[in-house]
């Protein structure tokens, strides 16, 4: 999920993209959104903030503009792993392989839009709950294509996979926070998956 891996975040872009760049890289810089100045922001934009007000109302306007931007990519990232004929299960390994790896190359950026993002007020906080549930029906749709191939697989209801998703998420910050691969979380997930979908 680098700079120049997401798709509309490109320092080559026009300002506001140049201005999504400059957060993403304060971030970076600071390991949090916390300490994130709107002159850090410029800075790195190597624009104005005359031009930053005109692109967002304040630092964390931008900021969530950059959570959306980030987890749309990531969201189309994991639904292309997905995509295909494939059995279940290389499907699966396959969307999980695409995510964990995306986190693994951003740590920081990721850990920010999952923890910080809910402490930005009303906004903030909507925002996590629409891309949870999100996240929640590509597990379901996953299945449910799957199971047109294999009438053994169980449905998979919104409300079992909202607590898978959140359950890893948690996964995903402990490992972030204790510094281990985050890629070790592959077979714990995938086994997860198995045990409530298949009979």
């Amino acid at each position: 999920m680098s700079a120049e891996t997401l798709p509309l975040v490109s320092s080559a872009g026009g300002f506001r993209e140049r201005l999504l760049v400059g957060m993403a890289e304060a971030i970076r810089e600071h390991g949090s959104l916390r300490p994130v100045t709107v002159a850090e922001v410029v800075r790195n934009a190597k624009t104005s903030r005359r031009t930053f007000y005109q692109h967002f109302a304040d630092r964390d306007a931008c900021f969530l503009a950059l959570f959306d931007v980030v987890s749309e990519a990531l969201l189309l990232r994991i639904a292309d792993a997905a995509t295909g004929d494939a059995p279940f299960a290389e499907r699966s390994e396959a969307a999980l392989g695409a995510y964990l790896e995306a986190v693994a190359a951003e740590p920081v950026l990721t850990r920010a839009c999952i923890q910080e993002t809910p402490s930005i007020g009303p906004d903030g906080l909507a925002r996590v709950q629409r891309m949870n549930e999100r996240w929640a029906r590509q597990i379901m749709l996953l299945v449910e294509e799957a199971r047109e191939h294999d009438a053994t697989l169980r449905p998979l209801p919104l409300e079992v996979a909202t607590i898978i998703t959140g359950g890893f998420r948690d996964l995903v910050i402990t490992a972030l926070d204790q510094g281990r691969d985050i890629t070790e979380l592959h077979d714990v997930a995938i086994d997860v998956l198995r045990r409530i979908t298949m009979n």
